[in-house]
């Protein structure tokens, strides 16, 4: 609420606006040099005041709501809660941040009724920059009091009532998550997809989460191949992106490992399983699971005695990835490549890859 408050303050001491009149400057003027003096009190008696002397209901509504952050500062909850109401239930371009900080203020004397509170301000003002922070806050009362059947019947209310909302993404996407988190796999799935389907790339927040976790819900489900089609759609949009320098999306490496492991674990493919994790050099260089790909790949290729393919990822492990806890074992994989100096294969590197 400070912030808000100071970034008002700051507009209006920069001009924003018509001049507002000499008695609602001079009381502004008071208000500030009171918050200098750490008197919050008194300041928000002369932001009051300020909103008594003009007619301009915006310039009102600015001071009343510099009041309630000066009154919740002094410790007066009691006097901040009525100006927070009063803007919240009128239109105005305090409404929403009012709705929000009148349910925080009320959740530090009594958590039930601050919730309740914070419920109807989410219900309010769903398209509100406030309100996905809020709605994981009350996801998380709801789950500590009520278990997930509260969660899963809250969100499930909401997107009833907000499915065009600017929240509807958040809340279909926490639906597939309380899912996930029941076990309830099949559902969720179809939730993650549903998802990804309806909020896609390149605007969809949670499409690429909604992706990979959909594969990881198809392995679970005993449907590699399925898996590997949801992946297929995210790293497609990952080749776009690097063609036009487009953000990259935090799922697009853990997804090529996914499928590199698919080939290898689930479809018994160790000779594709190394194409895919190379890629995780090729195309993600900069990403911390290269060098888990790159020891991996070895391994395959040392389990196919292809000692050439052996020592190729290594290569390029020990030079490009030195510091790598992977490096002082890479002699021990490919006799070409001499022992690092300083530093051994540490002993649980040598049991998980049967390094002797």
């Amino acid at each position: 609420m400070r912030a808000a408050a100071q970034l008002l303050a700051l507009c209006w001491a920069l001009g924003c606006g018509s001049p507002p009149p000499p008695a609602y400057a001079s009381a502004r003027e008071q208000a500030a040099l009171s918050v200098r003096r750490g008197d919050h009190l008194l300041a928000a008696q002369h932001y009051e005041q300020a909103a008594r002397s003009t007619s301009k209901q915006r310039d009102a509504d600015e001071a009343r709501y510099l009041a309630a952050d000066s009154y919740a500062r002094a410790a007066a909850p009691e006097r901040a809660s009525p100006l927070l109401r009063e803007l919240a239930g009128r239109h105005g371009e305090q409404q929403a941040r009012a709705a929000f900080e009148l349910a925080d203020l009320q959740l530090q004397a009594d958590e039930q009724a601050g919730q309740a509170e914070l419920a109807r301000a989410i219900r309010s003002h769903p398209d509100s920059g406030l309100a996905r922070s809020a709605l994981a806050k009350h996801l998380r009362y709801l789950r500590e009091h009520g278990g997930s059947d509260a969660v899963l019947a809250y969100l499930e209310r909401e997107l009833q009532a907000l499915g065009a909302s600017e929240l509807a993404e958040a809340l279909l996407y926490g639906w597939a998550r309380e899912l996930d988190e029941t076990g309830q796999n099949q559902r969720a799935r179809d939730a993650y997809l549903a998802c990804a389907a309806r909020y896609p790339y390149p605007t969809g927040a949670y499409w690429d989460d909604s992706l990979y976790r959909a594969a990881q819900k198809e392995l679970q489900l005993g449907s590699p191949q399925a898996a590997l089609e949801h992946l297929a759609r995210l790293l497609i949009e990952q080749e776009s992106a690097s063609l036009n320098g487009s953000y990259q999306r935090p799922r697009y490496a853990q997804g090529q490992l996914l499928v590199a492991e698919i080939y290898r674990d689930r479809l018994s493919d160790p000779a594709r399983a190394r194409r895919e994790l190379r890629k995780l050099w090729q195309k993600h260089p900069k990403s911390q699971l290269v060098d888990d790909a790159l020891f991996q790949e070895a391994l395959l290729a040392h389990s196919a005695n292809d000692a050439e393919g052996t020592c190729a990822p290594l290569r390029i492990l020990t030079s490009q990835l030195p510091e790598s806890r992977y490096a002082p074992c890479a002699h021990l994989l490919c006799d070409a490549l001499p022992a690092s100096t300083g530093r051994d294969c540490r002993d649980y590197i040598k049991r998980a890859a049967q390094l002797h």
